[in-house]
């Protein structure tokens, strides 16, 4: 289950329901996505990966995400005391 950071919501101005709901929904697709053996990945390159036993995945699909972003996903709480990513 999703945990959400009500005080970076607030900070952000962005309903803290409406971020769950959203987890929520991203969630329910990624296990969806899990039980076929399928990843999604967030990058230079969204898309739905699967392994056929070699070292890099297969594309299974590329995906239009706006607003997406990957890397390494770091984070911890900076500076100002909130919660923040790379």
């Amino acid at each position: 289950m999703a945990f959400v950071n009500e005080r970076e919501c607030d900070k952000a101005g962005i309903s803290p329901k409406a971020v769950a709901a959203l987890a929520k929904r991203f969630e329910a697709a990624c296990r969806d996505a899990d039980k076929i053996g399928v990843r999604l990945f967030c990058g230079s390159q969204c898309s739905l990966r699967a392994s056929d036993g070699q070292d890099r995945l297969l594309i299974l699909a590329g995906l239009s995400l706006p607003g997406a972003d990957g890397g390494d996903g770091g984070s911890d709480t900076s500076e100002d005391g909130y919660e923040r990513g790379e």
